[in-house]
């Protein structure tokens, strides 16, 4: 269960809410105001049991799709909880689900999960230009000038 309650108040009264939080076993969600962030505190115990649980479970997902009888149905169900997966064609499909589940234990095992986020929103973008049909098959044409060839550029002549 989280509490949410405004910086301001915590600092105000910290012991109480801490006491409140400690007793109950709860998160405290500090907001702030001007568009400063929100702070989440817990406690060590229940971090080092999310961290606990978050490097078994991307341990278990590692395991799942590197068995090739398994990841076909691992992405399937991936499917019905990010619906944008669908959108992939099959060979993404597996290739978001190693990456993710690499990644996300790469990520549990120094405790940030930037990487992770970033991961899945650039495979949403992937989903959302396969979801449109035109834009992927443009996407997908070659090129018929190389982008990475120089440009003849006209010589200025220098008066």
């Amino acid at each position: 269960m989280a509490t949410k309650l405004p910086m301001s108040r915590f600092i105000q009264n910290y012991n109480q809410h801490l006491s409140e939080a400690e007793r109950d076993d709860s998160i405290l969600v500090l907001q702030q105001r001007a568009g400063r962030p929100t702070w989440v505190l817990e406690t060590e115990t229940r971090a080092q049991a999310t961290a606990q649980a978050t490097d078994f479970l991307s341990a278990a997902l590692v395991t799942l799709v590197q068995d090739e009888s398994m990841v076909h149905r691992f992405t399937d169900a991936l499917a019905s909880t990010l619906p944008w997966v669908a959108f992939l064609p099959d060979a993404d499909r597996e290739a978001f689900a190693k990456e993710s589940a690499d990644t996300l234990r790469a990520c549990a095992s120094i405790g940030r999960y930037t990487a992770f986020s970033e991961l899945i929103e650039d495979w949403r973008n992937t989903a959302e230009i396969w979801s449109d049909s035109a834009l992927a098959a443009s996407l997908s044409r070659d090129v018929p000038e190389p982008l990475d060839m120089p440009v003849d550029m006209p010589t200025a002549s220098i008066a």
